[in-house]
């Protein structure tokens, strides 16, 4: 297992990134506004998941990165609502 650092770039509204992990997931969001970054424990060894839920202005830009490598990026929606998911 290794400690990675899961970010997101984003200047107004609000986020909640959960990471899954293979076999056990605690339903406990690693990142949440209004923090931007959170340390999160990933196995390379196994399949993870993430997804999140983003609300803010439309057409704000957002990117989540974990360490140097980008998980997701876009604009938030026309309704003010972006949500995603997607395999680390």
């Amino acid at each position: 297992m290794r400690e990675r650092t899961l970010n997101i770039d984003m200047d107004h509204g609000n986020w909640m990134v959960n990471i899954i992990n293979e076999h056990d997931d605690n339903g406990v969001y690693e990142l949440v506004s209004p923090a931007k970054s959170a340390p999160v424990h990933i196995h390379d060894e196994h399949l993870s998941g993430f997804e999140y839920s983003i609300t803010g202005k439309a057409n704000s830009p957002f990117t989540i990165r974990l360490d140097d490598t980008v998980l997701a990026e876009g604009k938030i929606s026309a309704s003010g609502i972006s949500r995603g998911r997607g395999v680390i």
